[in-house]
């Protein structure tokens, strides 16, 4: 049950860790509760900046008792239409991952951005012909899918790709990662990558898979059939085994990055990260 509220009388003050809403808060580190009550959590004052100025719904921000407001002062305050709502460090520690919190959690609602379940039969190239796109193939890791997102947004990347087995955008660790990025991304999960493939492929898209033995490599000079072109998508694979065999025989080309001998490979987020910012390039050079 909410308590009274504190000096602000906008706030709302909880101190049980069995507060109902806690309870359901706690729950949203699992997708199946994320997905019964469209909403995802964020950590911190500036993931919470970041979905504002994303203009996300933030449904409510709970904040740390005794550092109140700072904390609020610090995020640019609070929009008057989101709960804020008070607790002590035993109810923060309920609903927070941190090993040291900040001392803010907020509450997010379910973005149209972000397309969940999505069946290739209804994917549209036409729909997506100007957007940039990267394709993210079984990516799992947590950590791996955020900082790649977060690379795709530096680098001009609009739309991610998502086929089965990757990581939840909704996941705290991937929005953690990702610093806000996520936030700003059109996201689709798909539910074959082959077959999206194909239709852009028929748009007239070219798409460049990522592999530890590329056929082009991918560094200094790297121009692939006379150079990156704006409309060029990317496809990441899975971290253990790579783009899937059926995705990799649509692909356009081959694309890695050198290394120095003796090194094995780089992981998802770092290639990505280096072949986005040369697929970027290209496009800056205004190819």
């Amino acid at each position: 049950m909410t308590d009274s509220n504190s000096k602000n009388s906008k706030f709302e003050r909880i101190t049980s860790r069995n507060n109902p809403l806690i309870v359901t808060m706690a729950k949203l580190d699992q997708k199946k509760y994320r997905d019964e009550t469209g909403l995802f959590l964020i950590d911190g004052v500036k993931l919470y900046r970041e979905a504002k100025a994303a203009g996300s719904d933030v449904f409510a921000v709970f904040v740390r008792e005794d550092a109140a407001d700072e904390l609020i002062s610090s995020a640019g305050g609070i929009a008057k239409d989101t709960r804020v709502i008070i607790v002590p460090d035993s109810v923060m520690d309920r609903i927070t991952e941190e090993r040291f919190p900040e001392g803010m959690v907020s509450a997010v609602r379910y973005s149209d951005s972000i397309k969940r379940e999505e069946s290739a039969a209804g994917f549209d190239a036409k729909f997506y012909s100007g957007r940039r796109i990267l394709i993210l193939d079984g990516i799992q890791d947590t950590g791996n899918m955020g900082a790649i997102m977060r690379s795709a947004r530096a680098f001009g990347i609009d739309t991610i790709i998502c086929g089965p087995g990757c990581a939840d955008v909704y996941g705290r660790r991937v929005m953690r990662a990702s610093m806000g990025a996520a936030l700003r991304l059109m996201c689709v999960y798909i539910d074959n990558l082959s077959d999206v493939c194909r239709k852009l492929l028929h748009a007239g898209r070219r798409i460049f898979a990522a592999c530890p033995d590329g056929d082009k490599p991918c560094g200094g000079n790297f121009e692939p059939e006379g150079g990156f072109k704006p409309l060029d998508c990317i496809v990441i694979g899975n971290e253990g085994h790579g783009v899937s065999d059926d995705v990799l025989s649509l692909c356009t080309g081959r694309v890695t990055v050198p290394m120095s001998e003796g090194q094995e490979s780089l992981n998802a987020a770092c290639a990505a990260t280096v072949i986005l910012w040369e697929r970027y390039k290209s496009e800056l050079r205004g190819i």
